[in-house]
C-alpha cells in the first residue's frame, strides 16, 4: 500500500512469509524503540516475539506485521496476532480476539498520522480474518500513548497501577468502530 504526500512516498508494507525484507533491521528498530521508551534491553520473557518475528507474525495466516517506511527508512511498526497471553483477570478467546504488539513510531514521525494509519490497516486486517475484537496493553508513562488509544475507540479494561504504568485495553470490531483509512492522512514535515 503506497500513499504520496508532498512528494514523499509513505509506504505501509504488510510483510508475508518468503517476502524479501530485512528482519534484522526491524529487530534493531524495535530494540532501539524499547530502549528509548522503557530504558531496558532484551528481556527473553518479554521480547521472544521480536527475536522470532516470522514465527509470531508471518507464519500464522491470521497474523501480520506492518512496516511504515518513508523511502527506505523504517519509521513505524505494528504486529497483530491472535491473543496468546494470560493476564490475571483477563480472558479472551484467541479465535475471536486479536492482539496488537510492537506499535512504535520513530519520534521524528509522531503525531503525523503514521500510527493511526497502521492501526486502521491492522483493524481492517483483523476484521477480514474473522476477529471480533482487539486487545492491547499500553503504558501511561509513554507520552501520548493512552490518549492515542482512547482516541481510536479503545477502552480501558484494567489499570494495573504498576511501575510501568501498564493499562490493558480492548475494542470491539464492527463497521462503526473502525476508522476510515481515507480520512487518515499522515502529515509529513
Amino acid at each position: 500500500m503506497i500513499k504520496y504526500y508532498c512528494g514523499v512516498v509513505f509506504i505501509i508494507r504488510v510483510t508475508t512469509p518468503g517476502e524479501e525484507w530485512d528482519p534484522e533491521s526491524v529487530r534493531a528498530f524495535l530494540f532501539r524503540m524499547i530502549k528509548r521508551e522503557f530504558g531496558f534491553d532484551y528481556i527473553p520473557e518479554y521480547h521472544g516475539d521480536i527475536v522470532n518475528l516470522e514465527e509470531y507474525y508471518l507464519e500464522p495466516e491470521r497474523n501480520t506485521f506492518l512496516l511504515a517506511c518513508i523511502g527506505d527508512r523504517l519509521v513505524g511498526t505494528l504486529g497483530l496476532r491472535a491473543y496468546d497471553r494470560e493476564f490475571r483477570g483477563l480472558n479472551y478467546d484467541p479465535e475471536r480476539t486479536a492482539s496488537l504488539w510492537r506499535v512504535f513510531v520513530h519520534e521524528d514521525w509522531r503525531r503525523m498520522g503514521v500510527a493511526s494509519y497502521l492501526v486502521g490497516i491492522a483493524e481492517s486486517f483483523a476484521a477480514e480474518k474473522g476477529y471480533t475484537g482487539i486487545y492491547l496493553h499500553t503504558h501511561k508513562n509513554v507520552d501520548g500513548a493512552l490518549d492515542f488509544w482512547l482516541s481510536r475507540g479503545y477502552r480501558i479494561v484494567m489499570d494495573t497501577d504498576n511501575e510501568l504504568g501498564t493499562v490493558h485495553m480492548e475494542k470491539s470490531l464492527n463497521r462503526n468502530s473502525m476508522g476510515n483509512l481515507d480520512s487518515v492522512e499522515p502529515v509529513l514535515p
